[in-house]
């Protein structure tokens, strides 16, 4: 999706350079540099405070998980990437997982769900996490709509907030984040799971997340449940394809422009996992904690021969910096880990997942009915099979293979 979209944008390059009007839209109060500083600071403070608050919780929860039991609990985060139309792909593998024939393997119960663009959406359904949860959103991927998006009259004029519009997507997510579902997730919450989605700050050019699953909790008590959809909008809006979402005094937009994968461990930090642990239970033992890594792509490009055209030349090359930084981020956490169970002798692992580098779509285009249920199937087929993930880290005790 990301590639059609990128050529979308670089055709209309040279006219928009060329006209100076279009269609008018409203403008936002533009503030100075000092004011957009003082709000950064502000804001990094309260990303702080949510995510302290997030720890705390899940501390809480994974003791009460652990009060019966003789050996610590195991906390599992799942992390979904964007990936456009191939979020299908993450679809499918939620529900193959939950139907596994290894009970000991099967979909776990997640503490805490992370998830940016294409990934945003799956998200909640994974941390709700019921089979029925899991179908509903892979029958969403597995049937696309043809006016999920919709191209502009004029597009290419350059007053336009984007090239297209999101009819259906916007109806769809609508129908699905309802107050049942919302409702829902605040009970997950209640139970100290936590469902984090990140987006682009446009203002900043900074991640912004918020805990949705407090969001859902606060929106029963304000009425503002609109507020809980223009976030999952805000993380998928890729920029200028689709319309910036304002939230509050910002504008965001795909969380994948800032980090394609939403993934947090930082060993040595006081709000951390580990040292908020250790002030609260000094002397007992980490639980073991998993991460499971859904990559809604490709690890490799797909090799194509690419003609000395701009055009051809821009759009791989935008898509391999996406891919590369969100293989960056994985292999960050990868190191995170490895230095905690080195230096802390914590009992961390990540295991990843990706569409096997030898899919390839059964017909050209995005959003294809064909290629959705291609990939459906294959989330499925992997998703029921342990040996699908890779494992990254894990302790040397434990051996590589986990």
């Amino acid at each position: 999706m990301k590639a059609t979209c990128i050529k979308i944008l670089l055709i209309a390059a040279i006219p928009c350079a060329l006209l100076s009007t279009g269609c008018s839209t409203q403008n936002r109060p533009v503030q100075t540099e000092h004011t957009l500083l003082s709000r950064c600071a502000e804001n990094e403070k309260s990303q702080r405070e949510v995510f302290f608050g997030v720890v705390e919780r899940m501390v809480d929860r994974v003791t009460a998980k652990s009060a019966d039991k003789k050996e610590p609990a195991t906390v599992d985060l799942l992390a979904m990437s964007g990936g456009g139309d191939k979020g299908a792909f993450g679809a499918g593998f939620l529900v193959g997982w939950g139907e596994s024939s290894d009970e000991s393997y099967r979909r776990p119960d997640f503490d805490a769900v992370t998830g940016v663009s294409t990934g945003a959406l799956l998200a909640p359904f994974a941390f709700l996490g019921t089979d029925s949860s899991c179908k509903l959103v892979e029958a969403f991927y597995r049937h696309p709509k043809k006016d999920w998006v919709k191209s502009r009259f004029l597009f290419f004029l350059p007053n336009h907030p984007s090239f297209m519009t999101l009819p259906g997507l916007e109806r769809e997510i609508d129908a699905a984040v309802d107050d049942t579902m919302i409702r829902a997730m605040a009970a997950e919450s209640a139970k100290g799971k936590a469902l984090l989605i990140a987006a682009t700050d446009l203002d900043s050019g900074t991640q912004h997340f918020w805990d949705l699953s407090d969001e859902a909790a606060k929106s029963l008590k304000t009425g503002d449940q609109d507020r809980v959809r223009k976030i999952l909008l805000a993380s998928a809006a890729i920029p200028a394809v689709f319309p910036p979402v304002i939230i509050g005094d910002s504008a965001y937009a795909d969380g994948g422009v800032t980090a394609n994968v939403f993934l947090r461990l930082d060993p040595d930090m006081p709000e951390g996992f580990i040292n908020v642990w250790r002030r609260k239970y000094p002397g007992s033992p980490l639980p073991k904690v998993r991460y499971w890594v859904i990559i809604n792509n490709q690890l490799h490009q797909p090799p194509k021969t690419v003609q000395p055209k701009w055009l051809e030349v821009m759009a791989p090359s935008l898509d391999s910096a996406v891919r590369s930084a969100t293989v960056a981020e994985v292999r960050w956490l990868t190191a995170q880990a490895n230095y905690a169970n080195a230096a802390h002798g914590t009992n961390i692992e990540v295991r990843v997942v990706a569409i096997p580098d030898e899919w390839r779509p059964p017909v050209p285009g995005q959003f294809k009915k064909e290629t959705m249920e291609s990939l459906t199937d294959l989330g499925r087929k992997l998703g029921a099979e342990k040996s699908s993930w890779q494992v990254w880290a894990a302790p040397k005790k434990n051996g590589a293979g986990g």
